[in-house]
């Protein structure tokens, strides 16, 4: 599910028109420039039923996304949810949907700098 999330992320001309490809799991690199995309895997697992799994595996994802200021941080927050709310597809296996949770923002002291940031937690749903 990781490669495929990110492969969606930086192969969207929206997003990329706002951070490239400064799309990192877990945290960004030292020096990073502003803006970019950080991902969290919050939790995941199948839905086993008694007569066995159905085979589709739910995600919960924290996607912040960093900016210098304010209306940076959002612009890419709002490219990121424009691609990612509602997504689906049918093809058989891998990533069949994305849909948003919860979105809250938040600045922070980043080396001594306020850096602004919109956090977001999507529902992931990934056929194995």
């Amino acid at each position: 599910m990781e490669e495929a999330l990110w492969a969606l992320l930086t192969g969207s001309s929206a997003v990329q028109a706002v951070c490239g490809q400064r799309i990192f799991w877990g945290e960004a690199p030292d020096g990073t420039p502003l803006p970019y995309v950080v991902l969290h895997l919050v939790s995941g697992a199948d839905t086993p039923h008694l007569r066995g799994t159905d085979g589709l595996w739910r995600y919960r994802v924290q996607i912040d996304c960093y900016g210098a200021d304010r209306p940076a941080a959002s612009a890419l927050h709002r490219a990121v949810v424009a691609l990612l709310n509602g997504y689906s597809t049918f093809t058989g296996s891998g990533l069949t949907g994305c849909f948003l949770d919860s979105t809250r923002d938040d600045t922070e002291d980043a080396a001594s700098r306020r850096v602004s940031r919109f956090s977001s937690d999507f529902n992931i749903i990934w056929r194995a």
